[in-house]
């Protein structure tokens, strides 16, 4: 092996073939392998970064970059010790992937094996692996190997492609080893591991033959499925497993009977009438001991990436402590709770990006109450992939992840070692709670329009003890855990105090205008509030629970609203929780937002206010200002990305910036105009006093800071007015702004139109810009000349 070689290539000159760049001549030795690693960035390179590993060894890495510039690696790896696998993994800080046209390629002597750009996050490539050894290299199998398979080793994957849809058999019963089953609809490696997240299928100890594993499950003709066999000790070195075609799905085909199946291709002569005795329903129970004996504390690191959050099981970044536990939901009943299709009713669905299969949004719901009954804001709806894990009961398995549901006497199991299987007591102090876990809590019909017989058993309560005396956080099962009783008196409930304090009481948070809804109007309304100063921090105001009201209250009843029309909630099935308030305030340490006094004309009275946020996008902010009385305020923005209106107390100075329909302002990482303030009084001095919130697009807090936030008011500035010479003025196609410089340090030039919009910018220059007309229209433009030694501003015009 030796070392990598680095080569930096101007994009547009690398050899291309239909499109698909190319790799240069080989230069590896004879015998070697030659992996080229090439990668384009898009406009934010500072958030890429990628390894090429071997073995936990790292051949290769790479971050940054230039934008548009295409950088190839190349790496000459030994032929005869390709065992195990080479891993490329390449990430995103931001989880927007690289934009087109650029991407990753990834060639091995000369053949392109992967390439991408919109991988989120981050995605992962195995490549030169041994047969079986992940999704990608997975083993084969067609109907001509039904019988038994030969497995040599204790992990290996395999491919197969139904010929049609059915039931197929998977199964090492009779193997004495213990194994597991895993069976998955797509194929990357990044998002499996050892628990049954990511797979429409899985079986460990409840296919029914003990430690062995097996899988009697439906699958779709013609779609490709990828399954995996394993002995996690390691001991058995290979065990034989038996695979079949077991024929087309059965079951009571009369749409009309209570018992309809909708998977169902050949009757099972069984369907049930409305009006036999045993025309019953479904009936989901959750059992409580699954929670009792898997139930422990544990901490969990939050780092920039991770998508707990986003997804609404975890309330912060950093260490996180957490209540761990397994969900297990059985259907007791007779009849099939059906779910069906991510399609059948879209709105009751949410896409799962950290693990890539649909989540049956609002299935169950993890709750933690103080012991007098008063709900703390830290639980969440959890969206599981509703399957068949088990069948104990004697029902038969045929729901996953791409046609959910449970069938009757079967049951759905989420291990405590599962993401978001768990409850975040962060910050919730020492003393007994009660935990619910609750089921199909709002009493709805399946899929089908089927009630449940029951609803008295949708509820699991464990009571227990927080104990952090000992340092590390400790939970305890506390016996005789006394039933739930909503407020009302009612034993299993849904009675909750609203923030009034009265219980049932129809008070929302946020509902300024008490008219019953979260609208429009309320976060209007609190916009108008803060700049009054006329808004106290209530439970019924406060919706991030920081004890202020900022234009982050403002933000999530925006957020509130655009999820309200985008699901068309609460008129249709359509399920969300950004309505659900009070929330836990989120501050992201990972983004940081800077502002900072720019360009100021004193002869026609106004200043801008500059930004820089390399780490996330604006969805709004507000500013407090001194030595400034606000006359009126223009944002600089894009108006297409990000179409606001600054709002101010007119003589006042409060400023608050806010996207009412989820616009956001994009990255910068250099610092680019925000607004312009016009002043209707001055000071002796002019400054950017306060930055109280800045909300990202994730409608968190981020990290803020000023920077060269004041300017003494004497018709001279702290930033000097630099002698520039724009010839020719007016111009045609080009013209040339010359600048003095002494300090040699770059500068930034931007031209807006008459709106105050910026139509082109450039930087890096230290003496000059070439000024070019590019697609402008003629008429006068404002030019705005920005460094660490000065600044000058001007208009031309364009001929």
């Amino acid at each position: 092996m030796i070392q990598p070689v680095q080569r930096v290539l101007v994009a547009g000159i690398c050899l291309l073939l239909g499109g698909v760049w190319m790799p240069t001549q080989a230069q590896c030795p004879a015998g070697d392998v030659e992996i080229v690693v090439a990668v384009q960035p898009d406009a934010w390179p500072q958030e890429i970064s990628w390894t090429l590993t071997h073995g936990g060894q790292t051949l290769a890495s790479g971050a940054g970059g230039t934008n548009g510039v295409l950088a190839e690696t190349v790496v000459c790896f030994d032929g005869d010790i390709l065992e195990p696998c080479l891993t490329f993994d390449i990430n995103d800080s931001y989880g927007d992937g690289i934009f087109s046209p650029g991407g990753y390629w990834i060639y091995v002597d000369g053949n392109l094996i992967a390439q991408g750009n919109n991988y989120g996050f981050g995605s992962t490539v195995n490549f030169l692996c041994p047969p079986g050894a992940n999704c990608q290299d997975g083993f084969v199998i067609t109907p001509a190997d039904y019988g038994t398979v030969v497995q040599e080793t204790n992990n290996l994957w395999y491919r197969f492609t139904p010929p049609a849809n059915g039931m197929y058999l998977f199964s090492s019963c009779g193997s004495g080893c213990d194994t597991r089953l895993w069976i998955y609809d797509y194929c990357n490696m990044g998002n499996f591991d050892d628990t049954n997240e990511g797979s429409i299928y899985y079986d460990d100890f409840e296919g029914g033959c003990g430690q062995e594993a097996t899988l009697t499950v439906l699958l779709e003709g013609g779609v490709e499925y990828w399954i995996r066999f394993a002995n996690m000790a390691g001991t058995c070195g290979g065990f034989d497993w038996d695979f079949a075609y077991v024929g087309p799905p059965t079951g009571c085909m009369d749409p009309a009977a209570c018992n309809y199946s909708p998977l169902a291709e050949q009757d099972s002569g069984n369907c049930v009438s409305p009006g036999d005795p045993n025309c019953t329903g479904p009936d989901l129970i959750v059992v409580q001991s699954a929670i009792e004996n898997s139930l422990y504390a544990a901490t969990l690191n939050v780092g920039e990436t991770d998508c707990y959050i986003d997804e609404g099981c975890l309330n912060g970044f950093g260490q996180r402590e957490l209540i761990r536990f397994t969900t297990h939901i059985k259907n007791v009943g007779e009849i099939d709770y059906y779910i069906g299709q991510q399609n059948a009713s879209v709105d009751q669905f949410e896409w799962g990006s950290c693990h890539n299969h649909w989540h049956y949004k609002g299935y169950a719901e993890y709750v933690l109450f103080e012991m007098d009954g008063t709900a703390l804001p830290i639980g969440f709806k959890n969206g599981f992939c509703v399957m068949d894990l088990e069948c104990s009961d004697g029902g038969t398995a045929q729901y996953g992840c791409s046609n959910q549901g449970i069938s009757a006497h079967c049951g759905d199991i989420y291990s405590s070692g599962s993401s978001c299987q768990w409850i975040d007591v962060t910050n919730i102090a020492d003393g007994d709670y009660q935990l619910v876990v609750r089921v199909n809590w709002d009493e709805s019909p399946d899929a089908l329009g089927r009630y449940e017989v029951s609803y008295d058993n949708n509820w699991a309560v464990v009571c227990i003890h927080l104990d952090r005396s000992g340092g590390a956080l400790e939970v305890e099962v506390l016996e005789d855990c006394a039933q739930y009783v909503d407020c009302a008196g009612e034993p299993f409930g849904l009675a909750q105090t609203d923030c009034n304090g009265d219980c049932n009481g129809s008070a929302l948070v946020g509902d300024l205008d008490a008219d019953g809804d979260q609208t429009y109007s309320d976060a209007v309304s609190y916009v108008e509030h803060i700049l009054g100063n006329d808004i106290q921090a209530l439970p019924c105001t406060d919706i991030d629970q920081d004890g202020n009201i900022t234009v982050t209250e403002a933000a999530l009843m925006a957020r509130c609203q655009a999820w309200n029309i985008a699901h068309q909630h609460p008129d249709s099935s359509g399920v969300h929780d950004k309505c659900t308030f009070p929330v836990v305030e989120i501050i992201n340490p990972f983004d940081s937002v800077g502002f900072s006094i720019g360009q100021v004309n004193w002869e026609q009275g106004y200043f801008d206010v500059y930004v820089i946020n390399p780490d996330n996008r604006i969805i709004g902010y507000e500013l407090v200002f001194s030595g400034v009385g606000i006359q009126s305020a223009v944002s600089l923005a894009d108006p297409i990305g990000y179409p606001i209106t600054p709002s101010f107390a007119p003589g006042g100075s409060r400023l608050i910036g806010l996207s009412y329909d989820n616009h956001s302002f994009i990255k910068n990482y250099v610092w680019v105009p925000l607004v312009r303030v016009y002043w209707s009084s001055l000071g002796e001095e002019l400054c950017i006093a306060e930055v109280v919130d800045v909300v990202n697009d994730s409608y968190h807090n981020t990290v803020h800071w000023i920077e060269n936030g004041c300017l003494v008011v004497n018709g001279v500035s702290e930033v000097s007015t630099l002698d520039a010479m724009l010839h020719p003025n007016p111009m045609t196609e080009r013209a040339l702004l010359r600048f003095p410089n002494p300090t040699q340090a770059w500068f930034e030039l931007s031209l807006l139109d008459a709106q105050g919009r910026v139509v082109q910018q450039q930087s890096g220059a230290v003496s000059q810009f070439e000024i070019s007309r590019g697609g402008l229209s003629a008429g006068t433009y404002l030019y705005r000349l920005t460094g660490a030694s000065g600044q000058a501003s001007g208009r031309i015009s364009i001929q």
